[in-house]
């Protein structure tokens, strides 16, 4: 079944992103970390129109070596000054995918730096991270902080989880946040949302 977690706050980025880091990390975030055969930094022109086409199925369902899930939920905004939670559910691994964004390819010496692509050019690698988030598992109610202090991420249990909670009506505030989203998958299921939702969905 899985479980869903709510995260608050976000981690600051200085300098900024230039262009190029903003778009290829974009990139990385909307496409999945499948075991693709172009290695672990290999993107998608575009990422929202990839098809599987003849992958092998054991490796499209396999992350790439490395990384910690089929998809990074750590978005960088519109400035490029900062990372956050892109708001989906199921990251189970946000920790394990923020070191990984710093050592690979925002902090000085990221290991990108040495891969020679052509796409990693006009990175700066010259990134430090500092911020705080905090996190609240819905299933277990565990809160958890991640912080990260000079690229530095560490993570704390703030108030440990119970398995007692396990199966329990949404909270309010988990019922306010769903409130949207559910709408919406009712009119996709219901066929009355927008023509580009049509045929979307399971």
């Amino acid at each position: 079944m899985g479980y869903t977690t709510d995260f608050l706050g976000h981690i600051v980025i200085d300098p900024p992103l230039n262009d190029q880091e903003a778009a290829y990390l974009s990139a990385f975030h909307h496409s999945r970390r499948w075991d693709r055969p172009g290695g672990a930094y290999d993107v998608p022109p575009n990422p929202f129109a990839e098809q599987r086409s003849g992958a092998d199925i054991d490796a499209y369902n396999r992350p790439t070596p490395g990384q910690p899930q089929l998809y990074c939920q750590w978005q960088a905004c519109w400035e490029g000054c900062c990372l956050s939670f892109d708001g989906n559910e199921k990251f189970y691994e946000p920790v394990q995918w923020l070191r990984y964004l710093i050592a690979h390819f925002l902090a000085p010496g990221a290991e990108a730096s040495a891969a020679g692509l052509p796409v990693f050019e006009a990175f700066s690698f010259d990134h430090r991270l500092d911020g705080l988030i905090i996190g609240n598992r819905r299933d277990t109610r565990e809160m958890f902080a991640i912080c990260v202090d000079d690229n530095v991420v560490r993570e704390k249990v703030l108030v440990p989880g119970r398995n007692s909670y396990r199966g329990l009506p949404r909270l309010p505030y988990e019922e306010a946040i769903d409130k949207w989203a559910d709408y919406l998958a009712d009119l996709r299921r219901s066929g009355r949302g927008p023509r580009s939702w049509r045929g979307l969905t399971a």
